[in-house]
């Protein structure tokens, strides 16, 4: 059977480090202090070294999640990509909420970072 899928993706910049981000993207039991859904998480390294990239996978309330946080050097300064898919019937009753609640997640998520 097919299942309704929306993508997502947002992204921004910091001048944060590289090792300061990946610390804070593999932590995953604190991943409630700046994602509005993902009260703790199981972080997957994709790819680790120049370019971090870290997968999160979650399947909740009948919906397949997978978030992938990216961060890669840009123009001397660190660019954070967060690309999400969903699928599963519950998405269309709730996608225009999420895209509210993550409109500002890399704001968050750097205004964490020590």
């Amino acid at each position: 059977m097919i299942h309704p899928v929306w993508h997502f993706e947002l992204v921004r910049d910091t001048n944060a480090p590289l090792a300061l981000v990946r610390e804070a993207l593999l932590n995953g039991q604190n991943y409630s202090q700046w994602h509005p859904r993902h009260r703790t998480a199981s972080p997957e390294i994709v790819e680790d070294g120049e370019r971090l990239e870290v997968l999160c996978r979650i399947h909740k309330f009948g919906v397949r999640e997978e978030a992938r946080y990216i961060a890669e050097p840009a123009n001397g300064r660190l660019l954070l990509t967060y690309r999400n898919r969903f699928s599963g019937w519950p998405v269309i009753l709730l996608m225009g909420w999420w895209r509210i609640k993550s409109e500002h997640i890399w704001e968050r998520f750097v205004s964490s970072l020590p």
